[in-house]
C-alpha cells in the first residue's frame, strides 16, 4: 500500500513539473474580452440644413451653421433635415429618443412655437405627438422634444433621418426685426438627437508574440469602417501603463483592427491584462479588458496583424517638414526634416522589415534594397521590427546615390525633392541622411523622422527658390494633413533682394535685424489645391546686406542731421528735426519688416534730400546766436522797450545796457 502511494505522489509530482515547466502560448481568458457599446448616444447635426448630415463622432463638430425664422413667416417652416447611412444591421427597442438644438430669440421677449420632429429608421417613421402643447421660449436656452419609438431593426446601408419644423409662431413685444435662431454644428451648439441603438462592437483578441515583442490586436466592428477609431479617442493599458506608441491599423468595409505593440521590460512573461477603451463623445466611452497569459521569446499566437504583403499607403497619415537654411551669399546650407506617421509609418516599417521578401510587388519601391538581402541575418527578416542592420541598409542606399533618395520621395513619399529641396537633388554637395524611428522600432504606425542635410551653390544674378508646394499629383490620396514650417538666415555681408512669394493666401515673414537676414514661412493644412513659390533674386551684392544697408542708413540719417544742424543756425530747427526724425523712424520701420532695400535706402536718401528745403521754410530767429548762447534764466527784460537782455555774469550788483534802447540797467 505504502509503496502504490508513493508511485502515485511520484507520477503526481512528474506531471505538476511537466505544467510547471512547459511552455504556455499567448492566450486569453474568454471572460471580459468583448464589449458592445452602450444603446445610448448621441447623433450630432452637422452641414446645411437642406443636406444636413448625422454623426456619432464629437470630432466632427467643426462649422456651426444655423437658421433663422422671423415674425413674418406664417405658417409650418421646416428647420432642416439630417440623415446617416447606416453601414451595420441593427435592431433597436421601444422608447424615448429626445431631439434637442439650441436656439436665440432676437428683438422680443420671447416666442410661443410648436415644435415638431420626424424620425425615420428604414421603413419606419415617428413623430412627436402633436397633442404637446406650445413651448414658450426666451433669450436663449435648447429646444428639446422627445419621440416614442417602437421595436424595430435598419438593414445595411438604410438611412436614418431627422426632420425639424416649427409652427405657429407667437412674439411677444416684437420688434421690428423679432425672431428666433436655431444652431447646430460645432463643439459650442452641439444640437443632437440621443437615440439608443447598437454602434460598435469591441473584442480583444489573443494576443500575438514575436520574440520580446507583445502584440495586442483589438477588433472593432462598426458601419463605419476606420473612422470608428480614427474619428474618436482611445488607447489600451497594459499593467496600468498607457501604451504611448501609434498602433497598427488594419481595416475593411465591416471591421478595422487596432493593434498595440507592447515591449516588457521584464523577459518572463506571465499574466498580464489589457483594458482597451475608446470614446466617440463625451457621453459615450466603451471600456474592455483581457487577462493574457503570455510567454516570451516565442512566435505564438494569430500573426494576422501582420500584413503578408506590402501594406497600402492610404489610410490617413500626417506629414510634417521643417526646413532650416542658412545662406552666405554664395551656397545655401540646409537642413530638411520629414516626419510622417500613420499609414505611411506602417508601410516605411513594414518594407524595411521585409528587404528581400519576395512577395514585393514588381513596382513596390522596396525592391531597390534587394541587393542588400544578404547583409541582414533570417532572424531579422519579418520579425515585425526594424533592426539595425535594415535601417543601416536605407540610408546607405538613400546616401549613396542622390538619385536614390529623389526615388525615394518621389515615388515613395510622393514628394517632389526639388519643390522641398529648391533644387534638385542631383545638385547636392556631400550628403547626410539619417532615419529616426522614435521610441519604438516595433511595426506600428509610430512617427518617423527623416533627417536630410547638404548645400548646394547659388548661380549669382538668377532667381533662387526657396521652397514651393512640394506633394506631388494624387498625393494627397496618402497625406490627410500637410503642415510646414520653413526658416533661411544669412549672415552680415549677405542678403535677400526681389523676394517674392507668387500666392496672397499664403504668408512669409521678412525681418532684418544688423547681424542677420531671417525669412520664415508657418503653414498649417496645406491643401492639395494651394500653389506656393517662395523665392528670391541672388544678387550676393554688399549693399543688400544687413550690416552694410544698416550702416549706410545711420549715416545718411547723421549726414541729414548735420547739414540740417548747419542750415539752421539762424533759423527754427524745428521742422527739419522732426522731418529728418520721422524718416529715421520710418526708414528703421521698413529695415525691420524687411521691405526691398531699394526702398529702404530710397527713404534714408530722401532725408538727406528733404532737409534743405525744410531748413529753407524754417523763419529766421533775431539774435539768434545770442539766444542760443545764453544760459537759460540768464535774461532780464527792460522795462523801458521790453527787450529781453543776456546776463553773462554773476556779479552783484551789476549794471548792462539795454541791447535795445541803450538805457543803463541796473540788476542788484
Amino acid at each position: 500500500m505504502d509503496r502504490s502511494r508513493a508511485r502515485q505522489v511520484t507520477i503526481f509530482s512528474l506531471m505538476l513539473l511537466v505544467v510547471i515547466f512547459s511552455p504556455i502560448n499567448a492566450q486569453a481568458a474568454e471572460s471580459d474580452n468583448c464589449c458592445e457599446s452602450p444603446d445610448e448616444f448621441n447623433l450630432f447635426l452637422i452641414g446645411d440644413p437642406d443636406s444636413g448630415q448625422l454623426t456619432p463622432f464629437e470630432s466632427d463638430l467643426e462649422e456651426r451653421k444655423s437658421v433663422e425664422v422671423t415674425s413674418s413667416v406664417l405658417g409650418e417652416v421646416e428647420i432642416g433635415s439630417w440623415m446617416i447611412e447606416w453601414g451595420e444591421v441593427g435592431s433597436y427597442s421601444s422608447g424615448t429618443w429626445t431631439f434637442s438644438i439650441p436656439y436665440e430669440v432676437s428683438d422680443s421677449a420671447g416666442v410661443s412655437a410648436n415644435a415638431t420632429v420626424v424620425v425615420k429608421v428604414g421603413g419606419n417613421t415617428y413623430e412627436s405627438s402633436s397633442q404637446l402643447p406650445a413651448v414658450y421660449l426666451s433669450e436663449s436656452g435648447e429646444v428639446q422634444v422627445d419621440v416614442e419609438v417602437q421595436d424595430g431593426q435598419v438593414s445595411k446601408n438604410e438611412k436614418i433621418e431627422v426632420i425639424f419644423s416649427v409652427r405657429s409662431l407667437i412674439f411677444s413685444n416684437p420688434g421690428s426685426e423679432s425672431g428666433i435662431v436655431f444652431y447646430w454644428g460645432s463643439e459650442e451648439v452641439d444640437a443632437a438627437i440621443s437615440i439608443s441603438f447598437p454602434l460598435v462592437n469591441v473584442v480583444i483578441r489573443e494576443a500575438s508574440v514575436k520574440g520580446n515583442l507583445v502584440f495586442f490586436p483589438v477588433r472593432l466592428t462598426s458601419g463605419f469602417g476606420d473612422k470608428i477609431w480614427t474619428g474618436s479617442t482611445g488607447g489600451l493599458m497594459v499593467q496600468n501603463i498607457e501604451i504611448s506608441e501609434s498602433p497598427i491599423v488594419n481595416s475593411n468595409e465591416e471591421w478595422v483592427d487596432v493593434t498595440f505593440v507592447w515591449e516588457p521590460s521584464s523577459t518572463s512573461g506571465g499574466t498580464v491584462r489589457t483594458d482597451f477603451q475608446i470614446s466617440l463623445q463625451d457621453s459615450l466611452v466603451v471600456t474592455v479588458d483581457k487577462i493574457h497569459e503570455i510567454t516570451l521569446g516565442q512566435d505564438t499566437g494569430d500573426n494576422s496583424w501582420y500584413p503578408e504583403e506590402e501594406p497600402p499607403r492610404t489610410g490617413g497619415s500626417d506629414l510634417t517638414v521643417e526646413v532650416n537654411c542658412k545662406y552666405d551669399g554664395n551656397s545655401i546650407e540646409r537642413k530638411t526634416t520629414i516626419t510622417l506617421d500613420g499609414a505611411m509609418s506602417q508601410w516605411m516599417r513594414w518594407g524595411l522589415d521585409n528587404i528581400g521578401n519576395k512577395s514585393l510587388g514588381s513596382n513596390s519601391w522596396w525592391k531597390n534594397l534587394n541587393t542588400f538581402s544578404d547583409s541582414i541575418g533570417q532572424s531579422e527578416k519579418s520579425n515585425a521590427r526594424v533592426d539595425n542592420t535594415e535601417l543601416t541598409a536605407l540610408e546607405s542606399h538613400l546616401k549613396g546615390s542622390k538619385s536614390d533618395l529623389k526615388s525615394f520621395l518621389s515615388i515613395g513619399l510622393m514628394i517632389n525633392s526639388e519643390s522641398i529641396f529648391g533644387v534638385d537633388p542631383v545638385d547636392f554637395g556631400p550628403l547626410v541622411v539619417s532615419i529616426d524611428l522614435g521610441p519604438s522600432r516595433a511595426f506600428n504606425s509610430d512617427e518617423i523622422s527623416i533627417y536630410v542635410e547638404s548645400s548646394y551653390r547659388v548661380e549669382r544674378d538668377s532667381r533662387q527658390t526657396l521652397i514651393e508646394d512640394f506633394i506631388r499629383p494624387g498625393g494627397y490620396d496618402f497625406w490627410e494633413e500637410v503642415d510646414l514650417s520653413f526658416e533661411i538666415r544669412t549672415g552680415m555681408l549677405s542678403g535677400f533682394d526681389g523676394v517674392n512669394l507668387d500666392n496672397g493666401d499664403v504668408d512669409y515673414t521678412h525681418r532684418r535685424w544688423i547681424v542677420m537676414e531671417i525669412l520664415t514661412m508657418e503653414q498649417s493644412g496645406i491643401e492639395s489645391d494651394t500653389d506656393f513659390r517662395l523665392d528670391f533674386e541672388a544678387k550676393n551684392a554688399l549693399l543688400f546686406s544687413p550690416l552694410i544697408s544698416a550702416m549706410i542708413s545711420v549715416f545718411a540719417l547723421c549726414l541729414a542731421l548735420g547739414i540740417g544742424m548747419a542750415l539752421t543756425k539762424r533759423r527754427t530747427r524745428v521742422p527739419s528735426m522732426i522731418m529728418i526724425g520721422v524718416l529715421g523712424v520710418l526708414s528703421l520701420s521698413i529695415y525691420w519688416f524687411g521691405l526691398p532695400m531699394p526702398i529702404v535706402l530710397g527713404v534714408v536718401g530722401s532725408s538727406v534730400l528733404l532737409v534743405f528745403p525744410a531748413a529753407i521754410i524754417s523763419p529766421v530767429i533775431e539774435d539768434s546766436d545770442s539766444q542760443r548762447n545764453s544760459k537759460k534764466g540768464g535774461r532780464v527784460k527792460c522795462p523801458s522797450c521790453g527787450k529781453r537782455n543776456s546776463v553773462e555774469s554773476d556779479i552783484r550788483p551789476i549794471r548792462i545796457e539795454c541791447s535795445g534802447c541803450s538805457s543803463i540797467l541796473r540788476i542788484e
